[in-house]
């Protein structure tokens, strides 16, 4: 059986179209910072794998916007907001740190049960950049 993509309210499409626009990319508002790798792995609450786990990277010229969708089809209002966690480690200088977020969405007027384990490596811009 094929995997239909989700179908996603386009008010909720526009806004966080909106939201990602209205960042600043990441050498305005990370100066310091040449990339920001994020490690991403999405769990059930027993621990075991939603979906393969993936790797995004953010450079310089990318919107500096470090929120994740849920990746359950039947969840709403979903997200993960890393901006927090990653603008923290970055004012601390820390080169690695790892976590862990619930989702903030809800199915079927429950609260939705997908975790997000994340491991976030920032590099520093090289001297005379």
């Amino acid at each position: 059986m094929a995997n239909h993509p989700r179908a996603i309210d386009p008010r909720v499409r526009e806004s966080r179209q909106r939201a990602y626009l209205s960042v600043p990319t990441l050498a305005r508002q990370m100066p310091s910072i040449s990339e920001i790798a994020v490690e991403l792995r999405f769990m059930y609450e027993t621990g075991q794998p939603f979906m393969s786990p993936y790797r995004q990277i953010f450079v310089p010229d990318m919107q500096a916007y470090f929120e994740f969708q849920c990746p359950d089809r039947d969840c709403s209002g979903a997200g993960f907001d890393m901006t927090p966690a990653i603008s923290a480690a970055v004012r601390a200088g820390k080169e690695e740190i790892s976590g862990t977020l619930k989702c903030r969405g809800s199915k079927s007027r429950t609260p939705c049960s997908i975790t997000l384990d994340y491991k976030v490596e920032t590099r520093l811009r090289e001297s005379g950049n």
